[in-house]
């Protein structure tokens, strides 16, 4: 009997009157809504580290796509495929025969 008394209590609201929890309602306003700023920045702190995790992906991608076209391009570059290039688009330029000659001014 003594169980279903305490029940009663709780879901009848009669411990909110007998417990003075209503005397103390701007404290309990004030907890309340400390919570509710804690979760707001909790939430806040997930949207920009998921913003973080995003960008950083975004980077390893635009670092390894960066690094793939420096390479293709330092291969195009070499002196070997600038004349394959010259001979396939029919140019009449030749690789120098003699060596630069040094050029020395003064007495």
């Amino acid at each position: 009997m003594a169980k279903k008394n305490w029940m009663n209590e709780i879901l009848g609201g009669q411990i909110l009157l007998n417990s003075g929890i209503l005397q103390h309602t701007r404290y309990v306003l004030y907890i309340f809504f400390l919570v509710i700023v804690y979760i707001s920045i909790n939430f806040g702190m997930e949207r920009s580290l998921l913003i973080e995790r995003k960008n950083h992906r975004e980077l390893k991608h635009l670092k390894a796509d960066y690094t793939s076209k420096s390479a293709k391009l330092q291969y195009q570059s070499k002196r070997e495929e600038v004349e394959k290039r010259l001979t396939s688009l029919n140019s009449t330029l030749k690789a120098p025969v003699n060596p630069p000659e040094r050029v020395i001014i003064g007495d």
